[in-house]
């Protein structure tokens, strides 16, 4: 909760530094280019600490497989129903409502052009970068990287999150329509968290039917909604292997989640594309969503990670105890 808050005020007062920029006429041409090359260091830090951890390295094989399966399962459900409740409520692919047309596509620093228009090239760079450092990162976490950097990411990673979190606030202020944006979405940004709870659980049943382990067990793995230092945890006593299945799913989906938001953004839909990746898309994935959409979504975005990360402490606690 303590992180939660942390979160929430950094992202507050970018807003504020943004929203007294704007009033000033000012803007920052270089926040884009600065959340590039954040986010590069937070994949490296990130894919330093997958491959630093004996856990997952030797999870690569049966358990790795299993919770590949099991997240493709659940990202695809609730991409799927993700897609059908917006459209039942009225929204376009670019997240407005009663907008047919394109032309409130996010303009931003892919070249000036909206998302319609902008040329593929420059997304697909977007996501090579991400497969590259996040490479990277786990090589060099496996390799070399020395103990006391590993035990340091924790704290770096908190940092770099904050900074991110500043220049997204500091995007959301400038753009200046965020109390417009809440008033056209009213109540309906608040659904979509608990669609993709829904299809969290939809979709446990399902793997539950494919893969080697019991529903309350696929219950207990997606009830982590992509938050693996909490969910993982707390499943320790719960069962060693099931604690690293879920460990393994939330990593998972983070990771897939950073490659595949800027396609899903472009290619289906920018509700959909924060999804994704579960709880992170409040804080890991916030700044991409933000980036491959505009701060509209990224507002819906870190809503969704709130409460799904509010969520993740009561569910693997109820279903722990079935």
């Amino acid at each position: 909760m303590i992180t939660l808050l942390l979160y929430l005020a950094v992202t507050i007062v970018g807003y504020f530094i943004g929203a007294r920029l704007k009033k000033q006429n000012k803007t920052w041409k270089w926040v884009g280019d600065l959340q590039t090359l954040v986010i590069i260091v937070l994949v490296f830090l990130m894919g330093s600490r997958i491959g630093a951890s004996e856990e997952i390295v030797s999870s690569l094989g049966t358990i790795g497989l299993i919770s590949f399966v099991f997240t493709i399962i659940i990202m695809l459900v609730t991409v799927v129903a993700f897609t059908v409740v917006r459209r039942i409520m009225g929204f376009d692919r670019y997240g407005k409502r009663g907008t047919a047309q394109a032309t409130s596509a996010k303009t931003t620093a892919l070249g000036g052009a909206s998302a319609e228009e902008a040329p593929a090239p420059k997304l697909n760079s977007l996501t090579l970068i991400m497969v590259v450092f996040v490479a990277v990162g786990i090589a060099a976490g496996y390799l070399f990287l020395p103990d006391g950097f590993i035990a340091a990411t924790g704290t770096l990673l908190t940092i770099t999150l904050c900074a991110l979190l500043v220049l997204v606030g500091i995007d959301i202020g400038t753009e200046g329509t965020l109390a417009t944006n809440f008033k056209s979405a009213g109540w309906r940004v608040v659904v979509f968290p608990f669609v993709s709870i829904g299809a969290m659980l939809l979709g446990c049943v399902i793997a539950s039917l494919f893969l080697p382990f019991s529903l309350q067990d696929s219950l207990c793995i997606g009830s982590g909604l992509g938050w693996y230092s909490l969910a993982a945890a707390m499943l320790v006593d719960f069962s060693a292997k099931v604690s690293a299945l879920c460990f393994m799913h939330c990593v998972i989906r983070e990771v897939v989640g950073i490659l595949l938001i800027p396609v899903c953004a472009k290619r289906l839909g920018y509700i959909e594309c924060y999804c994704l990746p579960g709880a992170s898309s409040m804080d890991v994935c916030l700044p991409l969503v933000e980036k491959a959409t505009d701060s509209t979504i990224a507002v819906y975005s870190f809503v969704n990670g709130v409460v799904l990360s509010a969520s993740v402490a009561v569910l693997v606690s109820i279903f722990m105890s079935l």
